[in-house]
């Protein structure tokens, strides 16, 4: 599990429940970001904790918390993280990136939106691909890669 369907599985449960990812910790707060009820360590697989298991209980969807709270535990610590996609700026101007149609394979050049079968964002590692495709005639040197934003 990622930590951001983690925290779009708890946020969805209430609004009274946030997260916040202080110190790399993967926090739960009730009612206020003061309120801390349930951590998730980063670096260990397995482990996660609860502030105060009687009051704990109490807390609206505790069971389903505690649930989300141990999947997201069990997976390995480096998967948690969603990687970082980049759009390809080929040119200027809001038509000059990358695009793959992801049924054949083939590029153009156009705006950053991903409608249909386009591909616009691209991990590291799909870059690299990119990179090693001869019928994408690019100077990798030359293009400009614009983190994805939210």
């Amino acid at each position: 599990m990622k930590y951001s369907e983690a925290k779009k599985s708890i946020e969805a449960l209430s609004s009274k429940y946030s997260i916040d990812m202080k110190d790399t910790f993967f926090n739960i707060n009730y009612n206020s970001a003061d309120n801390e009820v349930a951590y998730v360590v980063p670096d260990n697989r397995y482990c996660f904790y609860v502030q105060n298991q009687k009051d704990f209980s109490k807390l609206p969807f505790s069971n389903k918390i505690y649930m989300i709270l141990a999947e997201l535990a069990i997976t390995p610590p480096e998967e948690r993280v969603e990687e970082k996609k980049y759009y390809v700026k080929i040119q200027d101007g809001n038509l000059g990136y990358l695009n793959i149609n992801s049924l054949t394979g083939k590029m153009m050049i156009d705006s950053a939106g991903e409608i249909g079968d386009i591909k616009t964002k691209f991990t590291d590692k799909g870059i690299e691909q990119l990179k090693q495709r001869d019928d994408i005639p690019l100077d990798w040197d030359k293009v400009e890669l614009e983190e994805e934003h939210d």
